[in-house]
């Protein structure tokens, strides 16, 4: 018989990445392992979708009704996993939902009304993100709490970036942890994709929380005396609504000359991310040294690793471990803006660079950070978690 396995999601699936592009491919590797999966969901986000159910590559994914409010949410959420009467429960970040449920599912350990293990994924540090969208004290400090909770109390835990396995195991140093990156599978064939083609421009996937205003002036100003013509096409949706502005403006009031070379595409679908492949010479993913830029695991980034476009990127955080071994060329986590501006004045400069990089990158994601291979190790990391507490 098959094991069972639920995941928790604290949100929905359109506007925030985790669940269609980490969750739902982990749940999948898994049913060739012998799982049955489910995704459960509290669609607050996308409310369009409340109450659908479907099944996806082996996955069971529902996304519970939302009448009556966050109790009654975290109610049915609960209401499935006695339903299915899972062998684990992996809540996926320890926050709102998925938090609540896990908290409540510990509570019932304590009295004897739940033998499912419990699992907590990570893949970010989220009290970094409380600044960023200006959450009000009572919400930042309670979601803290949830997280501070969330990495004590738990049989195991995946984490997507090496400062999370770090941090989570000072926080916690006797539970179980397994590095579990974000990973990639073979681009279909009708996906965008680099191929060499002497452009001269530069893609900046931004969500305008990387770096500061003032680090883009002096980058642009400085590639600017290098490559006048060169256009700086930067996609991507903020992370708060107007988070952009500061970006705009510093770089007008700057030179009215360099932002003119900008062009802000905002959010771009499949089709807009062809066309700009086939202008740019590179993309760049520069990244202060912060604890939100170190915690995270850039699901863009393999993204553009994979498509084979040649990507010139600090060494910080999860960003250094995906461009090793030639993947991408990477600048030192300290070095200035004016000095990443010369490296990438450099690969633009060189096709015979571009299309080394292009080649490393895609086979070394795929050898490396392939969801089947994830999938592998976390298929273990349960068994070992199952076996381990079956023995005690």
């Amino acid at each position: 018989m098959n094991r069972r396995i639920c995941f928790v999601a604290p949100f929905g699936l359109s506007q925030k990445t985790t669940i269609w592009a980490r969750t739902l491919p982990l749940a999948q590797t898994l049913v060739a392992h012998g799982w049955r999966p489910t995704i459960l969901i509290p669609p607050w986000d996308t409310p369009a979708d409340a109450g659908r159910r479907w099944e996806e590559a082996g996955v069971d994914v529902f996304q519970v009704e939302l009448d009556g409010g966050l109790v009654f949410q975290v109610f049915r959420l609960l209401h499935e996993i006695k339903r299915l009467q899972p062998d684990i429960v992996h809540v996926v970040k320890p926050r709102a939902h998925a938090g609540l449920v896990q908290w409540l599912l510990w509570q019932r350990r304590r009295v004897g009304g739940i033998n499912a293990r419990l699992l907590l994924d990570a893949d970010d540090w989220e009290q970094a993100w409380a600044p960023v969208n200006r959450y009000s004290w009572p919400v930042a400090r309670f979601l803290a709490w949830q997280e501070e909770w969330g990495i004590r109390h738990l049989d195991g835990v995946t984490a997507a970036s090496r400062w999370l396995v770090d941090h989570i195991h000072q926080a916690n140093p006797t539970s179980p942890i397994l590095y579990l990156p974000n990973g990639v599978e073979p681009l279909a064939p009708t996906a965008p994709r680099w191929t060499p083609n002497g452009g001269g421009d530069i893609l900046f996937f931004s969500r305008f929380v990387e770096i500061s205003p003032f680090w883009l002036v002096r980058f642009l100003l400085s590639l600017h005396e290098n490559h006048p013509t060169s256009r700086l096409l930067v996609a991507g949706a903020p992370v708060r609504p107007g988070l952009d502005a500061d970006f705009r403006a510093a770089l007008q009031a700057a030179s009215p000359q360099a932002a003119a070379q900008i062009e802000w595409h905002g959010y771009v679908d499949a089709a807009q991310l062809a066309v700009i492949y086939a202008r740019i010479g590179c993309a760049i993913f520069p990244a202060e040294p912060t604890i939100l830029q170190q915690a995270k695991c850039s699901v863009r980034l393999v993204n553009t690793l994979l498509a084979g476009a040649p990507v010139v990127a600090s060494a910080v955080g999860e960003q250094a471990a995906y461009g090793a071994d030639g993947a991408a060329q990477l600048v030192p986590a300290e070095a200035t803006p004016e000095a990443f501006a010369a490296i990438v004045s450099q690969v633009l400069s060189t096709p015979a660079r571009q299309r080394t990089l292009s080649e490393h990158a895609r086979q070394r994601l795929l050898a490396r950070y392939d969801w089947r291979l994830l999938g592998a190790d976390l298929h273990t990391f349960y068994q070992h978690i199952l076996e381990t507490v079956e023995q005690v």
